[in-house]
């Protein structure tokens, strides 16, 4: 073999995915930045910087309820529709190949919060707030919701999936004008979430193994 042609090889060889240690540090520098993010345009929309995040017992108990609330409809609508569900797993599994076939829980948890806080107080607590200074409250849900949806680059049915899931996010931020609630709900449905698509990731064998034939797999659900 030549050796443009040894080079060649070497170049089409697919580079190793991101271990998992790296991908939270890099999650967790994400969700600081975007609470940076958040916090400056809550207070560029001339809100005090205190009123941002507060805490309450109130505020828990409503995130504790949203999370569960929008827990039972995923877990009622996969139970109902096993092929629509197998098939959203598999369109994930690209993105989230950096989580291995070994996720503890500690992991999960980490990853839930960082999601959950970073991405509720940049578009709810920042990006929702200054908009509907402008453009009102239903339209500012709605571009900030896009614009989450958006963000996660993922396939079109996912990128739907995670508009209405923003818009309930916003819905219940305006309602509640709680940021804490959207943050808990968030995390404690990304932790359900998260441990549902990386156990069906391995009952699909989509880590740790080539996946099967798509038609056998759904036979089995």
């Amino acid at each position: 073999m030549a050796p443009e042609d040894r080079a060649e090889t070497q170049t089409a060889e697919p580079a190793p995915p991101i271990s998992l240690r790296k991908a939270l540090v890099v999650l967790a520098l994400q969700a600081i930045g975007m609470g940076a993010i958040g916090a400056f345009l809550w207070r560029w929309s001339g809100r005090e910087q205190a009123g941002f995040i507060t805490f309450s017992t109130v505020q828990l108990l409503q995130g504790l309820a949203l999370g569960l609330a929008l827990i039972a409809i995923a877990y009622a609508l996969f139970r109902g529709l096993p092929r629509i569900s197998e098939r959203l797993v598999r369109m994930q599994a690209d993105t989230y190949a950096f989580l291995g076939p070994k996720l503890g829980w500690p992991a999960i948890v980490i990853i839930s919060i960082c999601a959950g806080a970073g991405e509720e107080a940049l578009f709810r607590g920042g990006l929702q707030t200054f908009l509907g200074d402008y453009v009102g409250v239903p339209l500012a849900i709605a571009l900030s919701s896009a614009v989450f949806a958006v963000i996660h680059l993922g396939k079109p049915a996912i990128t739907a999936l995670l508009l209405v899931i923003g818009a309930i996010f916003g819905v219940v931020f305006w309602l509640t004008g709680s940021l804490l609630a959207v943050i808990v709900g968030h995390a404690l449905y990304d932790i359900w979430a998260l441990r549902y698509l990386h156990r069906e990731f391995q009952r699909l064998g989509l880590v740790g193994g080539p996946p099967p034939p798509l038609a056998k797999s759904a036979s089995r659900s």
